[in-house]
């Protein structure tokens, strides 16, 4: 006797055809061109002699893995070295690291909200960020992510509404696929009159700006009004793994309810070990430079190909997603790579090219591009 019920193959067959038919079907690129404007590693460090130099002698020294998580297998000294590290250069007491960037809010909001509370995410946040505020139970609501006249309705309505409820207010400083900057300060005195907390991601923004590169917080003097500051290893940092920075008090709960740093296998000490010299490069004369040199490389493409946003992350609408798919495959035969970004990545009818910017490109790299993008059938910046 057969089931009457869909099978796990007509389903698959099925959501196969969809994505074909709205052009979201992904595959793995092959090897990509010469030129490439689609990572996130915006102080070349990734291939910086002393980082690659550094994860040699972890590997020589400790293994290729951490074996265990760190309440099993404990601690590397690179591990601790870089928490120290990390909580210094966020002005923080503690910091705690894990395994991936993206495991990190699904470990830190539900170790801090349950279904009686509220987490407030912007409407476009990252896919992590939603995943860790649905796995919490927390009730969600969203905000537009440059309207804080929504967000103080949004804050106002839960606190009336929930007022024994938790909240939990969660931004981006600088967006990753929007490519624009918070109003942090306003966000600050907003969440300050709800009693909410911040959880500021600063994944995009460490490295980039701020003294010593330590993110918008630290340029705009605000980090002491931040209760959790969180970020990545694996962007500007050159390595992998993400971490979280804040007082003694949330770390050590952290380290105790975090499911994501608990139970899962521990940052690799060679990936830890990068992220330490990287950071070791970020905070020096260096790291200067590298920022400088990133910014001129944005000025260059600016005054070739105008666009409203000022950091490394800029983008072209394209809308549809399959002129979005056209437009990159374009590029990619003129030897330059630059991604399709499409729904549901970014929500229907915004697709885009993405394009990020490094201290690494040259000033043909940015002429070539900008030359390239002018010859497409596709609208410049919106």
């Amino acid at each position: 006797m057969h089931s009457t019920s869909p099978s796990f193959q007509d389903d698959i067959v099925h959501q196969n055809q969809r994505r074909t038919q709205n052009h979201s079907q992904r595959s793995l690129p092959s090897q990509p061109p010469s030129i490439s404007f689609s990572d996130n590693d915006y102080l070349g460090l990734s291939r910086h002699p002393s980082v690659l130099e550094s994860v040699t002698k972890a590997v020589q020294n400790f293994g290729t893995s951490a074996r265990a998580a760190r309440l099993l297998a404990g601690s590397s000294p690179i591990h601790r070295q870089l928490e120290k590290s990390l909580a210094s250069w966020k002005s923080t007491e503690q910091a705690l690291i894990f395994s991936a960037g993206y495991l990190t809010p699904l470990g830190v909001i539900p170790a801090l909200l349950g279904p009686q509370d509220t987490v407030v995410l912007e409407r476009n946040a990252h896919s992590c960020l939603f995943d860790g505020a649905k796995l919490s139970g927390a009730r969600i609501r969203v905000f537009h992510r440059q309207d804080t006249k929504e967000l103080q309705k949004v804050l106002t309505s839960t606190t009336q509404l929930h007022p024994s409820g938790k909240v939990l207010l969660v931004v981006e400083s600088l967006h990753s696929m929007d490519g624009d900057w918070a109003p942090l300060l306003e966000i600050i005195q907003l969440k300050n009159q709800a009693g909410a907390w911040l959880l500021l991601d600063e994944a995009h923004a460490n490295g980039i700006c701020g003294p010593a590169g330590a993110g918008l917080a630290a340029q705009l003097n605000c980090t002491h009004q931040i209760d959790i500051q969180m970020g990545t290893l694996g962007k500007t940092l050159g390595s992998s793994g993400g971490f979280v920075a804040a007082s003694d008090f949330i770390i050590n709960h952290l380290l105790n309810e975090s499911r994501t740093f608990l139970f899962g296998t521990a940052l690799s000490p060679a990936s830890a070990s990068a992220a330490l010299t990287s950071l070791e490069i970020v905070r020096s004369t260096e790291g200067d430079t590298l920022r400088q040199t990133l910014q001129q490389n944005i000025a260059q493409f600016t005054a070739a190909y105008p666009s409203p946003l000022s950091g490394p992350i800029h983008l072209i609408a394209c809308r549809a997603n399959s002129a979005a798919l056209s437009a990159s495959a374009s590029l990619r035969n003129l030897g330059i790579d630059v991604p399709a970004i499409r729904s549901p990545t970014v929500p229907e009818g915004s697709a885009r090219l993405r394009l990020s910017f490094s201290s690494r490109h040259t000033q043909n790299d940015i002429q070539t591009l900008a030359s390239a993008l002018s010859t497409l059938p596709i609208p410049s910046f919106s």
